[in-house]
């Protein structure tokens, strides 16, 4: 599977609202500090906000923040927003195909463990710092 855009600039908008947890963040400092298009940036907010992650105040000195805990957003729930995951929609499955039938079956089993796996991270779990061994400083 190959993450769209979409959902990695929506995963580095929601790490950066996370580690500046005391004050709105203002777009074109995320579109700075990873190097991104502000009008891209623009449309990411504005669903998060829609999908309601992040809280946005308009105006002068306006920005976003979340509007959740970073502990309860899992990296899950962001690729459920921001992917279409789509397997043999278009296959009619009849009860003489019972290969198809496994098929399906076994790209429902797939799809639910890699979205479980996903779901065990939080925002908090992918800004805390790793070591090389996978264990945290």
């Amino acid at each position: 599977m190959k993450m769209t855009r979409s959902t990695d600039y929506a995963i580095r908008v929601l790490i950066f609202a996370a580690s500046h947890p005391t004050r709105l963040v203002q777009i074109q400092e995320v579109a700075t500090h990873y190097d991104i298009s502000k009008n891209h940036l623009m449309k990411i907010v504005h669903a998060l906000s829609k999908f309601g992650l992040i809280l946005s105040m308009q105006g002068r000195n306006g920005g976003f923040r979340l509007a959740k805990s970073p502990d309860t957003i899992t990296l899950g729930e962001i690729v459920h927003l921001f992917e279409e995951v789509s397997y043999l929609e278009s296959v009619s499955v009849t009860h003489e195909d019972r290969s198809l039938q496994n098929t399906r079956r076994a790209f429902d089993q797939a799809f639910s463990s890699f979205k479980e796996a996903l779901s065990a991270y939080t925002l908090n779990d992918l800004m805390a710092p790793t070591r090389v061994d996978g264990n945290t400083t």
